[in-house]
């Protein structure tokens, strides 16, 4: 099972810093974010991009401290962090 780590303002969505998602082998990381747009609407956006690039002008994802893209395999060890995009310039 995944363990997941959310940062603000997603923290507030699912109420909580850490949790465990139990996803099916071979899951991806649309996968998982699939599986939580079915607690958490907000996410549902996200698991239908169309590119990675879409997805991370919405949400960052890091799996084991690499940025993910959604076809990225996770493991039942992966460390998983949802993190706000950041601009810069």
């Amino acid at each position: 099972m995944p363990r997941i780590h959310v940062y603000p303002p997603y923290r507030a969505i699912v109420g909580q810093d850490s949790f465990h998602l139990e996803l099916p082998p071979g899951a991806t990381l649309r996968t998982l974010l699939r599986a939580l747009g079915e607690h958490y609407p907000e996410f549902r956006e996200f698991a239908e991009a169309r590119s990675d690039e879409f997805l991370w002008g919405q949400i960052i994802v890091h799996v084991n401290n690499d940025i993910a893209g959604l076809n990225t395999r996770l493991n039942p060890d992966d460390t998983v962090e949802l993190l706000p995009p950041i601009a810069g310039g």
